[in-house]
Order: structure tokens, then C-alpha cells, then sequence
């Protein structure tokens, strides 16, 4: 028998963005893909986001209110939430961060919390880590009341472990996945080299960092990189009325499609980011056999280390301008092979078919938790 499976998420992209939204959608649909599971999807959109013929179940609740207090109104998203896991009464329920808080004990049994990236608990300033102190209550509130906590991997399983010390909770590594293309060898166009950076326009991200290395190169007159920048976020419109260096695009966001164009146009990708989960773009980019270089944060040594690229430490400018000049210096061929090593290590580990059925091995082993044991 398939076990019944309810995933509880705030917002599915494309009608909601960031990494979680968007692993909510990726997730449904392989599990959906898979025949194994009857699913349903607990989200705050119009009905009819997934495909009709994927069998997948939407139930629709109220979204959060943006303009009253943030944590309060996850509270009471929860409470929604909860009144359809009642009604529902799956074998399985899987909580995209906060969706199940209020009434939790009463789903303990079979709920799999997934943090994700537990950015409250990386800030790097004291001002940051005192707004995520009621955040980090929450998390550590939830995790002990989950039967499984979802690690993305690497530093984040070391803070979920202690979070969960002396409860009943367990943690499970399940990275995060993207469909992995068939592999391109990819020829280089003429001139200089290509560093991509795609993400939230936002402080954490490092964009200061990557902005400051291409002003060193256009101070010291090197035309060897083109840095081009893809996203939207609250920094955007600031950077651009101060201006860029003449060796910088920015794009604005871009569709799929162009953006992922552009991680096949690339020469290198970049995020400097300070603090991360297992970021989706460093995965979409090793999926197209580009070299990474990426901050060693969260779960990010999972993905890259010398033979794919360069791991750096947050916040480290000078480390992050000798990673871009390595990769003017080297040969051609040793780009490609650092490619090709971000790709076989894409697809050996975070296809979403792989990583689909490790979810989906928890899924039964949870739900054979919860059937009857018949005896005689």
C-alpha cells in the first residue's frame, strides 16, 4: 500500500521564491513522478499550480498576513496547517520549516521537519544574532517534537544534532538535488573570462565581496574576467544608482531559461556568500560542468572542494580575489577538468531521482511506524 504523504509548505515557486519555495515544487513533483506515494500539498496559493495529471492533491489554505509580525503570523499559518493534517490524518507529514509549530505534539509520531538552510543560526553580527534568537527557539521547539530532522549535510548536521540532543527526534542527511542534464562539452568564446554570480541582492549573499574584486581588476587594468551578475534583491537598485565597474553586468532576474544559458556560457560560477544552506545555484551550475567557487558555509563542503573548485572562508575578500586570479592562470584544461568533476559529483549524489528515493525510503519507514501489526 502507498503511503499516504501530506507536504506542508508557506509557497511553491514560481508563485513564491527562494530556495525552500522552490525545493517544495521540485520535491512534489518527483514524488508525484514516482507512482510510490499518494501525495497531497498543503499551500497558500490558488488551486491548480501542479499539473492536473500528477495525481497530486492541493488543499488550499489563507496565506501569512506580510504586514503583521513575521514569527506570529508562521504561528498562526501553522494552526491552518494543522487543521487539515487533522482531517487529512496522513501516514507521513512533511513540514517545510515552520508550517507545523502550533499543535505539534499532536503529529510527533510521523512529522519530518526540514530547516533547511538554519540561517539564524550563522548571523555574523551581534545585531543578527539577536533577531534570530526567537527564531532559533522555534527551530530547536520543533526539532524535538519531529520524529526525523532533515539535514542538508556538512555543518548544519552538527547543529541540528544538538538540537535534538536527549529527544526522541533523529537526524537524517538528505542534500538538496537539481535534474541533472546530459553533459556538453562546452567551447569556450573568445575574450575575457566569464565569473557568474546569481542570487538574492542582499547583504549575506557577499555581493560587497565580489563587487570589490572587480574593481581591483579594472584598478589594475586587467581585462581577463567579465563579472556578471544575475538576481533581484534589495541591494540592486543602491548598487546600481553608485554605479559599477565597466567590467560588470548586472541582469536584473532572469527566466530559467536564460539563466541557465548563462551557467552554460560561464567560465566559472561564484557566490561568496556568508552564510547558506546547500544553495541550489551552486548545484545548477556543477549540473552544467562549471568550476565553483563558493564561502565554506552550511553544507557547501558537500558540494566543492580543490577538484572542482575553491572552498573560502566567509567574509574573506582577499582569499575570494586569489580564487578569481587562480582561475585566470590556469590552464584551459584544468577549467574543464574541474567542470567535469563538478558534474560527475552532480550526478552521483544530487540528481533529484536519487535523492527522490531516499526521501521516499523515510516516507515508508515512517508509515511502517504507524500500520497495525497483524499477528496469528
Amino acid at each position: 500500500m502507498r503511503p499516504h504523504v501530506v507536504l506542508c509548505t508557506d509557497g511553491v515557486f514560481p508563485h513564491a521564491l527562494g530556495g525552500m519555495q522552490r525545493h517544495s515544487r521540485l520535491l512534489a513533483e518527483h514524488l508525484a513522478g514516482s507512482g510510490r506515494i499518494r501525495l497531497s500539498v498543503i499551500h497558500p496559493h490558488a488551486a491548480g499550480i501542479f499539473d492536473p495529471a500528477s495525481g497530486i492533491e492541493e488543499v488550499v489554505i489563507p496565506d501569512i498576513d506580510s504586514t503583521r509580525f513575521y514569527l506570529r503570523e508562521l504561528w498562526r499559518y501553522s494552526e491552518r496547517v494543522a487543521a487539515h493534517l487533522d482531517r487529512l490524518h496522513p501516514d507521513v507529514i512533511m513540514s517545510q520549516g515552520f508550517c507545523v509549530w502550533k499543535g505539534i505534539h499532536r503529529f510527533s509520531d510521523r512529522l519530518i521537519m526540514h530547516p533547511h538552510g538554519l540561517e539564524m543560526f550563522q548571523g555574523l553580527t551581534l545585531r543578527e544574532h539577536l533577531l534570530g534568537t526567537p527564531f532559533r527557539w522555534a527551530v530547536r521547539y520543533m526539532a524535538r517534537r519531529s520524529a526525523v530532522v532533515v539535514s542538508l549535510g556538512g555543518g548544519l548536521t552538527d547543529i541540528l544534532q544538538g538540537l535534538v540532543r536527549g529527544s526522541r527526534a533523529t537526524v537524517k542527511v538528505i542534500p538538496n538535488a537539481v535534474d541533472v542534464p546530459p553533459a556538453r562539452d562546452q567551447q569556450r568564446k573568445d575574450g575575457p573570462l566569464r565569473a557568474l554570480f546569481v542570487g538574492r541582492f542582499a547583504w549575506n549573499k557577499g555581493i560587497d565581496l565580489l563587487l570589490a574584486v572587480a574593481q581591483r581588476f579594472e584598478a589594475e587594468g586587467s581585462g581577463k574576467v567579465r563579472f556578471v551578475f544575475a538576481g533581484d534583491g534589495p541591494l540592486l537598485e543602491g548598487i546600481k544608482q553608485r554605479g559599477v565597474p565597466l567590467n560588470v553586468d548586472l541582469l536584473g532576474r532572469v527566466d530559467d531559461e536564460s539563466l541557465f544559458n548563462l551557467y552554460a556560457e560561464c567560465d566559472f560560477f561564484v557566490l561568496p556568500t556568508r552564510f547558506e544552506g546547500m544553495p541550489t545555484v551552486v548545484l545548477e551550475a556543477m549540473a552544467r560542468s562549471r568550476p565553483i567557487i563558493v564561502s565554506d558555509v552550511g553544507a557547501t563542503a558537500e558540494l566543492v572542494d580543490a577538484s572542482n573548485g575553491a572552498l573560502l572562508p566567509s567574509g574573506d575578500a582577499e582569499a575570494l580575489y586569489q580564487a578569481v586570479v587562480r582561475m585566470t592562470t590556469i590552464p584551459e584544461e584544468d577549467r574543464r577538468a574541474m567542470g567535469a568533476a563538478s558534474y560527475k559529483r552532480c550526478a552521483d549524489r544530487f540528481d533529484w531521482p536519487r535523492v527522490t528515493d531516499r526521501y521516499i525510503e523515510l516516507f515508508g519507514s515512517i508509515a511502517k511506524r504507524q500500520r497495525p501489526t497483524i499477528t496469528g
